[in-house]
């Protein structure tokens, strides 16, 4: 083709323009998020965020003066969306701990003993234990979870707690009232 119906190159000048546009109001961009931002690395994370949008949206951007303010307001809209969520996280994480602590047993003096047993089951025999005697779960729904077989679970369970009863001695509590023992919650449950 001749030079006549060449297209001028406009991926050159809109990476000119932004590389113009970055390097003009970079130092000051991150001063306006570090002024509203909760620490260093937000500010960080929403100055590059303003670029990557900035970016996207370059043949948006208006021309000459009016892209600085332009740029200011969408860094403004992101370090406020960031606040928003954080906000957000920050009521989520308290709702979890406070229902946490309402479900949440303190361990007693008799507990010790009973956690140093535990301790001495595989990890997979403490998740056992622990999802079917604390968390109230069904053998069945404990095997889904850990992608074992309900009877597999069962005997892992029992053997479990015949391993705990042996550490715990002769101080063990009756089977009727030994907090490892899920058979009572797994018959409730139909387990």
């Amino acid at each position: 083709m001749s030079g006549l119906f060449k297209r001028p190159d406009l991926r050159s000048s809109d990476d000119e323009r932004f590389t113009r546009l970055y390097e003009d109001t970079s130092r000051d961009l991150l001063a306006f998020l570090l002024r509203r931002c909760a620490t260093a690395e937000d500010a960080a994370d929403c100055l590059a965020e303003s670029y990557r949008i900035a970016w996207e949206t370059r043949t948006r951007i208006p021309a000459g003066p009016e892209a600085r303010p332009w740029l200011f307001g969408v860094a403004r809209n992101i370090a406020r969306q960031t606040h928003i969520g954080e906000t957000r996280r920050a009521a989520t994480t308290s709702a979890l701990a406070t229902a946490a602590e309402r479900w949440y047993t303190p361990a007693g003096p008799d507990d010790s003993a009973l956690a140093a047993a535990l301790s001495e089951l595989s990890p997979v025999d403490q998740e056992i234990i622990t999802m079917i005697a604390a968390d109230g779960l069904a053998p069945r729904e404990v095997a889904a979870i850990l992608g074992l077989s309900p009877n597999a679970v069962r005997i892992r369970a029992h053997r479990a707690r015949e391993k705990v009863r042996a550490l715990l001695g002769p101080t063990a509590p009756e089977e009727d009232a030994d907090p490892a023992d899920p058979q009572p919650v797994a018959e409730a449950r139909g387990g």
